[in-house]
Protein backbone atom coordinates (compact mmCIF):
# COMPACT_ATOMS: atom_id res chain seq x y z
CA UNK A 1 0.00 0.00 0.00
CA UNK A 2 1.22 3.65 -0.86
CA UNK A 3 0.03 5.93 2.07
CA UNK A 4 1.31 9.43 0.99
CA UNK A 5 1.52 11.46 4.40
CA UNK A 6 -0.66 14.36 3.47
CA UNK A 7 -0.99 17.57 6.30
CA UNK A 8 -4.44 18.69 6.62
CA UNK A 9 -5.27 21.94 6.04
CA UNK A 10 -5.22 24.15 9.26
CA UNK A 11 -8.92 25.01 10.33
CA UNK A 12 -8.95 28.85 9.85
CA UNK A 13 -10.55 30.42 12.44
CA UNK A 14 -10.24 34.05 12.25
CA UNK A 15 -10.29 36.50 9.53
CA UNK A 16 -6.94 37.84 8.13
CA UNK A 17 -5.73 41.01 9.46
CA UNK A 18 -4.16 43.34 7.17
CA UNK A 19 -3.94 46.50 8.94
CA UNK A 20 -3.94 47.94 12.22
CA UNK A 21 -4.35 52.01 14.01
CA UNK A 22 -4.69 53.27 17.27
CA UNK A 23 -7.57 54.88 18.06
CA UNK A 24 -8.49 56.98 21.25
CA UNK A 25 -8.88 54.27 23.98
CA UNK A 26 -8.60 51.42 21.02
CA UNK A 27 -7.73 49.82 18.16
CA UNK A 28 -8.98 49.59 14.55
CA UNK A 29 -8.19 46.34 12.70
CA UNK A 30 -8.82 45.99 8.61
CA UNK A 31 -9.62 42.55 8.30
CA UNK A 32 -10.85 40.23 5.29
CA UNK A 33 -12.89 37.53 5.87
CA UNK A 34 -11.66 34.17 4.28
CA UNK A 35 -13.87 32.08 2.28
CA UNK A 36 -12.37 28.91 3.92
CA UNK A 37 -13.83 30.27 7.77
CA UNK A 38 -14.79 27.04 9.50
CA UNK A 39 -17.96 28.76 10.72
CA UNK A 40 -19.11 28.49 7.25
CA UNK A 41 -19.55 24.85 7.05
CA UNK A 42 -23.32 24.11 7.87
CA UNK A 43 -24.14 27.00 9.09
CA UNK A 44 -26.51 27.98 6.61
CA UNK A 45 -27.29 25.37 3.42
CA UNK A 46 -27.94 28.57 0.65
CA UNK A 47 -25.07 31.28 2.00
CA UNK A 48 -22.40 31.37 3.98
CA UNK A 49 -22.61 34.15 6.70
CA UNK A 50 -20.41 34.48 9.75
CA UNK A 51 -22.47 33.90 13.27
CA UNK A 52 -23.29 36.57 15.63
CA UNK A 53 -21.62 34.37 18.44
CA UNK A 54 -18.33 34.41 16.19
CA UNK A 55 -18.23 38.01 15.55
CA UNK A 56 -18.68 38.68 19.61
CA UNK A 57 -16.22 35.87 20.04
CA UNK A 58 -13.45 37.62 17.62
CA UNK A 59 -13.96 41.13 19.37
CA UNK A 60 -12.93 39.35 22.64
CA UNK A 61 -10.13 38.02 21.44
CA UNK A 62 -9.01 40.97 19.41
CA UNK A 63 -9.69 42.76 22.57
CA UNK A 64 -7.56 40.38 24.66
CA UNK A 65 -4.51 40.49 22.09
CA UNK A 66 -4.32 44.59 21.36
CA UNK A 67 -6.19 45.97 24.44
CA UNK A 68 -5.45 45.74 28.50
CA UNK A 69 -8.90 43.92 28.87
CA UNK A 70 -8.51 43.13 32.66
CA UNK A 71 -11.31 40.65 33.45
CA UNK A 72 -13.19 37.99 31.59
CA UNK A 73 -16.81 38.19 29.81
CA UNK A 74 -19.33 38.93 32.05
CA UNK A 75 -22.45 39.78 29.56
CA UNK A 76 -23.25 41.80 26.43
CA UNK A 77 -25.80 44.76 25.74
CA UNK A 78 -26.81 46.86 23.15
CA UNK A 79 -25.52 43.71 20.44
CA UNK A 80 -27.07 44.89 17.21
CA UNK A 81 -26.62 42.75 14.25
CA UNK A 82 -27.05 45.11 10.85
CA UNK A 83 -26.26 43.04 8.12
CA UNK A 84 -24.30 39.59 6.78
CA UNK A 85 -20.77 39.30 6.69
CA UNK A 86 -19.51 37.20 3.72
CA UNK A 87 -17.12 35.26 2.70
CA UNK A 88 -14.13 37.89 1.36
CA UNK A 89 -16.25 40.64 3.06
CA UNK A 90 -13.61 43.69 3.66
CA UNK A 91 -14.25 45.33 7.08
CA UNK A 92 -12.68 47.40 10.08
CA UNK A 93 -13.35 45.88 13.32
CA UNK A 94 -12.99 49.22 15.99
CA UNK A 95 -12.88 48.21 19.47
CA UNK A 96 -12.99 50.68 22.73
CA UNK A 97 -11.89 50.19 26.02
CA UNK A 98 -13.08 51.82 29.04
CA UNK A 99 -11.10 50.06 31.95
CA UNK A 100 -12.94 52.27 34.77
CA UNK A 101 -16.61 50.77 33.36
CA UNK A 102 -15.11 47.35 32.35
CA UNK A 103 -16.53 47.74 28.98
CA UNK A 104 -15.23 46.12 25.83
CA UNK A 105 -17.15 48.09 22.43
CA UNK A 106 -17.23 46.66 19.09
CA UNK A 107 -18.46 47.82 15.55
CA UNK A 108 -17.57 46.45 12.37
CA UNK A 109 -18.15 48.19 9.48
CA UNK A 110 -17.40 48.89 5.98
CA UNK A 111 -17.33 52.07 4.13
CA UNK A 112 -21.89 53.32 4.86
CA UNK A 113 -22.42 49.95 6.28
CA UNK A 114 -22.29 49.02 9.28
CA UNK A 115 -22.45 45.12 10.03
CA UNK A 116 -22.53 44.85 13.69
CA UNK A 117 -22.35 46.74 17.31
CA UNK A 118 -22.77 45.84 20.86
CA UNK A 119 -21.00 45.96 24.22
CA UNK A 120 -19.46 43.41 26.01
CA UNK A 121 -19.04 43.75 30.19
CA UNK A 122 -15.98 41.79 31.96
CA UNK A 123 -15.53 40.72 35.05
CA UNK A 124 -12.38 41.02 37.00
CA UNK A 125 -10.53 38.03 37.96
CA UNK A 126 -9.67 38.06 41.24
CA UNK A 127 -6.48 35.86 42.21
Amino acid sequence: MNHQNQAEPAAVLLPEVIGKAAIESGVELSLCIPPQLVYFDGHFDAIAIVPGVVQIHWAMHYGQVYLPLAGRFARMEAIKFKELLLPGQALQLRLRYNAAQQKLEFRYAAADTEFSSGRIYLYADHV
